[in-house]
């Protein structure tokens, strides 16, 4: 995918998704940008998504509730100091996988 920011430091920030990276349409599905710096630094997130121009969001997290098969794909976040040196840092990529409905999976049986 391509994006039109430029990262002076990657892999300094910590991409999260929880509950999981793959998951079943219909849960909520959070992913977090932590960046690893001093305490007390302000940050401004960008969210990056495959397959989507400029800017996905800007929030520290973001929530799918429900998830769908559209939310899948790859995600990355960038972060910009908002006071002091503009210094910026960005994630890797992380696949998000969002399979049919949970409920599917179970067989119910009588004893």
């Amino acid at each position: 995918f391509t994006s039109s920011f430029i990262c002076l430091v990657c892999t300094l920030n910590l991409l999260t998704i929880k509950p999981a990276q793959h998951v079943f349409r219909g849960e909520t599905v959070t992913l977090r940008c932590d960046i690893n710096a001093e305490r007390g630094t302000s940050w401004q997130y960008s969210w990056y998504k495959e397959d989507s121009t400029g800017v996905f969001s800007e929030l520290q997290e973001l929530t799918f509730s429900p998830v769908t098969e559209f939310d899948a794909g790859k995600y990355s976040c960038y972060g910009v100091e908002t006071d002091g040196s503009h210094r910026s840092h960005c994630s890797e990529e992380v696949t998000l996988t969002v399979s049919g409905e949970f409920d599917h999976l179970f067989t119910y049986t009588h004893v």
